[in-house]
């Protein structure tokens, strides 16, 4: 009889095969074996797989499937852990945007997202970062209201924010606020979909290590460029993001016309535009 160890490392391996060979067949060989539910008594390995089955019945497309791999798990994990599981349960409906299936897919998978992410917010631990988590579930949240159509509404969740710059130890520690970084740019997506100033400044305040560009008279977009080159500098998972934005750009363009409008300026280096589209910007 297999140890648990070693169930698991059967179950990465076949994995890493069907992935590595990209071949569906092995891919779904994988999702077939049952083995996972041998596990459950041991929270690491159970939940490392089903994210994993989660993963990659993504690729598939099936999403209510991956939603119930990551179900299985949420009781499994520890109490400090819930909100950032639950928080990449809800990242697996952002597949839906590669998969250009209309936009009332995209709205389903949303509505799915903002579910799990409210269940989410009920699990914070409640911590000296505790704050920032909020945020960041926040501003995952609202690109998901934005994008099903709600921005009013995924304004509206943002006045339960306090927008607290990052201290500069933790912004140093490329260990801590990972999920913070790596969600940032859906708040801004939100913002400058909306032309919201107010919105705009309080996230850039929270990212921004040099108050002498944030408050100065200048040019909006020059200070919020630089805000933005300072944090790629800073911190790979939020360039990484913004890649990630990128990559889903056309799929954005019915969603959320402003922000597919600023990407493409962006990509384009087209800095007069940019200069333009920011003036654009009102309180509100």
């Amino acid at each position: 009889m297999q140890t648990n160890k070693e169930t698991y490392q059967a179950l990465i391996e076949s994995y890493n095969k069907g992935i590595q060979e990209k071949n569906p067949s092995l891919i779904r060989e994988f999702l077939a074996d049952n083995s996972v539910e041998i596990l459950k008594d041991d929270a690491a390995y159970y939940l490392e797989i089903l994210q994993l089955r989660a993963g990659a019945f993504s690729l598939f497309g099936e999403l209510k499937e991956a939603g119930e791999e990551y179900r299985k798990g949420y009781s499994s994990c520890s109490k400090n852990g819930k909100w950032v599981y639950g928080l990449n349960w809800a990242l697996q409906f952002m597949a839906e945007f590669s998969f250009k299936r209309g936009n009332e897919k995209i709205e389903e998978a949303m509505s799915e997202g903002v579910k799990v992410l409210d269940q989410a917010f009920q699990d914070l631990p409640e911590d000296k970062y505790q704050e920032f988590y909020h945020l960041c579930l926040t501003n995952v949240k609202a690109f998901m209201l934005l994008t099903s159509g709600k921005r009013e509404e995924a304004l509206a969740i943002f006045n339960d924010c306090k927008f607290t710059p990052v201290p500069i130890p933790e912004y140093n520690d490329k260990e801590s606020l990972q999920m913070l970084f790596a969600n940032f740019t859906k708040g801004f997506a939100v913002a400058i979909e909306l032309k919201n100033l107010d919105l705009l400044m309080n996230l850039m305040k929270v990212i921004s290590i040099d108050d002498q560009v944030l408050y100065s008279q200048g040019n909006l977009f020059r200070v919020f460029y630089e805000t933005l080159v300072c944090a790629f500098d800073m911190r790979a998972e939020f360039i990484t993001e913004f890649n990630a934005m990128f990559k889903i750009k056309d799929a954005l363009t019915t969603l959320t016309p402003e922000f597919s409008k600023f990407l493409g300026l962006i990509g384009e280096q087209d800095f007069d535009k940019l200069d333009e589209f920011f003036q654009g910007f009102d309180k509100k």
